[in-house]
């Protein structure tokens, strides 16, 4: 027998509602399960959604966005995003007071002109660059897949503004103050293989001998990997 379409649309929903509600029901009796509740904090409305102006003007920059959750505490999530080369090199995730979180977006204030986002917009920039590393030979760092729960259901698509990655049309690797060396030279090498020695461009501190290259420059000054 053929089940009425309808019908078993209503019995999914009645499903999927009761599965909702065992789910809530564990984060209830297990408060302590924060991987749990990150999770299902993705349907909570959003509060910020913000990012700071050095990665249109420096290629590299922060994003934050997080989710009111009950009994005044924010999800959230904040991606450190290289928009020349390397994608989300650094993420963090947490649920924790809101305070705590005003604090952190103060403190991006304060160290950088905010630009507020659309959260389609602030999805796709992220989800974008983490495609556009890729295709390079790079990915997200580790706790990536975690944070980008923070999205939810945000369609990214909806964003109309396009973001544009690279320098000048091609990659271009900066070294930060946590690329040692032989990170360096790996990054270089992936792009090298992938690109040949004239598809992209770099920039990193050399202390005399053995350059990488007659293109390596002495990097003035260091970006901040830390988002805490």
């Amino acid at each position: 027998m053929v089940l009425d379409p309808r019908k078993r649309q209503k019995k999914l929903e009645r499903k999927t509602a009761k599965r909702r509600s065992q789910r809530e029901d564990f984060v209830r009796q297990n408060p302590t399960d924060v991987h749990l509740r990150f999770r299902l904090a993705a349907a909570a409305p959003v509060l910020h959604s913000l990012a700071s102006e050095s990665l249109w003007k420096e290629g590299i920059g922060q994003v934050l966005l997080s989710r009111e959750v009950n009994h005044g505490q924010l999800a959230f999530a904040a991606f450190l995003v290289d928009m020349y080369c390397l994608g989300v090199k650094n993420a963090m995730w947490n649920i924790r007071p809101r305070s705590d979180v005003e604090s952190l977006a103060g403190k991006l204030s304060r160290n950088f002109k905010i630009v507020k986002l659309k959260p389609e917009c602030a999805r796709k920039l992220v989800e974008s660059a983490v495609e556009y590393a890729r295709n390079l030979g790079f990915g997200p760092h580790e706790d990536y897949q975690q944070a980008r729960l923070i999205f939810g259901s945000i369609d990214g698509s909806a964003c109309s503004e396009e973001f544009v990655f690279g320098k000048n049309g091609k990659p271009f690797f900066i070294a930060g103050p946590n690329d040692d060396p032989a990170r360096c030279r790996q990054i270089v090498g992936t792009l090298n293989s992938r690109l040949g020695p004239q598809g992209h461009h770099f920039l990193m501190p050399v202390s005399g001998g053995d350059p990488l290259s007659d293109r390596v420059e002495i990097v003035r000054g260091d970006w901040d990997d830390d988002v805490d």
